[in-house]
Parts: C-alpha cells; structure tokens; sequence
C-alpha cells in the first residue's frame, strides 16, 4: 500500500500507462537484466543521465564563485563553466560506457553543449528572480555521491503517500520567498499539456512540491517540469499547488491505492505504451491489441479512467 513503504514518483506515474507494469514495477520491483553492450549512440538514459550529471556539477561550481542566479550578467561565465563542467562530465563517462564509434560519441557531446547553453539563455532571460538553493536534493535515498549536501535520509509522509526520490532543482523567490521545485527533462514535449496530473502520467511537480513543503518547512509555490533541451523547446509547464490541485493529486493516490488493496492491476495499457515497456518480454508484443478486445464495461476499471481522465 502507499502508506506502507517509500514509494517514488516515477513507480506511481507507471500505474496509469498501465496498471500491470505498475506491479511489476512498483510492487514486485522487477528490472530488465542489464547486458554488457557498446554504446554506438547515446540512448534517452544515458543522456538524460549525463546532462543531470552535468547540471548538478555546473550549479555546485557556480554556487561556489557566486554565479547564482544566473542572469544576462553573468551568463557569458556560466556557460564557459559550463564547458568545462560537460567536459569533465563527458569524460568520465566515456571511460565508464566505451563508446564504439568515437565520432558519433563526439557529435552527441556537442549536441549536448548546445542544450545546456540554451538553457542558460533561459533562465538568464527568465528566472533571474529565482535563486537556486538545491540541486539534485535527495529524501528517502541511500548514498550521498551527486546529491545536495542537505540530502535526508528522511523520507516525506505525506496525506496518502510515503515518498522517496531526488528533486532536480529547488529555488527560493527573491522577494517572496516562497520555494519552486524543478523537474528537468530532456525529451519532448507532451502533446497534452499537464494541468495538474496529467492523466496520472506527470506527477513529480506536485509530489515533490509537498514533499519539499514538509522536509524544508517552508511553503512551495508551484512545481515544474522543465523541458530543457532544443528538441524541448526550453519549454517550462507549470503546475501550481493550490487546493485544488492538492485535492486532485489525494484522490488519484486514493484510487491507486485502492486498486492495489483490491488486488486488481490488470494489463490495460494506455495506447502507445507497450512500445516502450521495459516488460513485453512477460506479456508478449499484443497485449494492447488483446486488451482493447476486453469489456470495457468492466466496473473495476472505473478508476484507472478516473485517473486518465484527470487533467
């Protein structure tokens, strides 16, 4: 149950793509076997994983020489540290992965340098009001390696909910004071835009601005997501926390809940999701087809279509 043991926001956002991935997922906590492979080109993991990397090692340094916030002042500094940061980053890296093709490596590399550049240009253009304060701050997790020195091993108990995971950036108001949690992405942005769940699938901006409530104590004013990369436009989609978001996230979190104590977490995937599910290998490559065959009327299923209905 949600209230039994520290759940992440990505485990819970799988319960609306699909309910049996969600199990196997959340529940049974099974992963695809990892095998030794040559990286001929950088897969959306591995990138998504260096430019955090990257971003975390950038905001550190530019904390440290009092570049923060950055602002069309400084922004000529960030970016040369920025450089320097995806050089480092990159190569070590590369000495962990082995890329095959040394060109193609070089190539992403660069496309790389493009984003995080571009991205500089934003926030020196548009947040220059907000100061960042934490950087890939940690609750709940073990380790400390590439976390924010005030990382907690406490995890956040919230109304419904007992939650682990890494916010990518926390930042403070300069006149209000009030806090902004971040969730960057690297990939593109979503046909629908979430207003407050986004069917269930986006989570992370209003998770998280609770969780940064009860562990930093001080008041969030809105969550995130940050498409933060040329194929994302540098496009920010803001979802605020007031009540009637908060409502909508309790009730989602009572149906899955509710759900997981009914024992009932079928294959029923959203359109599109067994494409990309990491668990075709256990329900072979029709289940979609199969699924959209069953009864729909199906009265238990009432509540994953309240949850993708949710906006």
């Amino acid at each position: 149950r949600l209230k039994a043991r520290a759940w992440s926001a990505s485990a819970l956002q799988q319960f609306a793509a699909c309910p049996y991935r969600f199990a196997l997922n959340g529940v049974l906590g099974i992963r695809p076997r990892e095998e030794a492979a040559p990286i001929e080109q950088m897969d959306p993991l591995t990138r998504g994983g260096l430019f955090h990397a990257v971003q975390f090692a950038l905001l550190e340094e530019l904390k440290s020489a009092g570049l923060l916030p950055v602002s069309a002042a400084n922004v000529s500094e960030a970016m040369a540290a920025a450089d320097g940061a995806l050089d480092r980053v990159a190569a070590e890296y590369e000495e962990k992965l082995a890329p095959a093709i040394d060109r193609v490596w070089r190539s992403e590399i660069e496309d790389l340098r493009t984003d995080l550049r571009g991205w500089l240009k934003h926030v020196a253009a548009n947040d220059d009001e907000w100061m960042p304060v934490h950087f890939e701050f940690g609750f709940g997790m073990e380790g400390s390696e590439g976390r924010d020195a005030a990382s907690t091993a406490r995890v956040a108990e919230l109304d419904g909910v007992t939650l682990r995971g890494s916010i990518d950036l926390v930042e403070r108001h300069v006149s209000r004071g009030a806090l902004r949690v971040t969730d960057h992405k690297t990939g593109k942005v979503p046909e629908t835009t979430p207003w407050m769940v986004g069917g269930g699938r986006y989570l992370q901006p209003l998770l998280y601005g609770m969780a940064a409530e009860r562990l930093l104590g001080s008041t969030v004013e809105c969550g995130r997501l940050f498409y933060a990369t040329q194929v994302g436009g540098y496009t920010p989609v803001e979802i605020r926390l007031d009540a009637r978001a908060r409502q909508f996230l309790a009730k989602l979190l009572a149906d899955i809940d509710g759900s997981i104590g009914g024992g009932f977490l079928p294959a029923a995937p959203l359109k599109g999701t067994c494409e990309q599910c990491d668990y075709r290998e256990v329900c072979g490559p029709y289940e979609e087809r199969r699924s959209a065959k069953k009864d729909r009327r199906d009265e238990r299923l009432e509540l994953l279509t309240e949850i993708r209905g949710m906006a």
